[in-house]
């Protein structure tokens, strides 16, 4: 018998790992799985859903990776350990998604500029001096007057 280090540890009673092995009518049946959630995916699409199509989509192609991550990639049969590592890269991923969703959603609410689009506004004005700012919005600009009276410039 050969002497089995592990980690720098003495291994008493090495043995060899064998990997699990999914039957075939397993994989067809996960296949076919994901074939009836890609159908239901292009179905959503053309769906009158509103707001709930992203939803509805995205539970979908959740349960749709959680397919593929556990039977074809073996995660359901491998060391908790690994489903934990997986878990926690997804969880920072949707994160720094949030975090970015979140910035671009609230950026007019912190400056005012930000609320510019140069081709939109060249469009509107049309040969007019292009408006920056709260002279972008009339309700603004006038309830920024009706609090600032004295600071309104000439022409508002």
């Amino acid at each position: 018998m050969s002497t089995v280090y592990l980690n720098g540890k003495l291994v008493e009673h090495p043995h060899e790992v064998h990997h699990h092995v999914s039957p075939v009518p397993q994989y067809v049946a996960v296949l076919g799985a994901l074939l009836v959630l890609t159908g239901v995916t292009f179905l959503v699409s053309f769906a009158d859903l509103g707001a709930a199509s992203l939803t509805v989509a995205m539970f979908v192609a959740v349960i749709k990776a959680s397919l593929v991550v556990g039977y074809f990639m073996h995660l359901k049969y491998d060391d908790r350990f690994h489903l934990f590592i997986f878990l926690g890269t997804i969880i920072f991923v949707g994160l720094f998604f949030g975090f970015t969703l979140f910035d671009l959603a609230s950026r007019d609410a912190i400056n005012d500029e930000q609320r510019t689009f140069t081709r939109i506004e060249e469009d509107t004005n049309k040969g007019q001096p292009m408006k920056i700012g709260i002279d972008n919005d009339l309700a603004r600009r006038a309830a920024y007057d009706a609090k600032h009276p004295a600071e309104a410039p000439e022409g508002h």
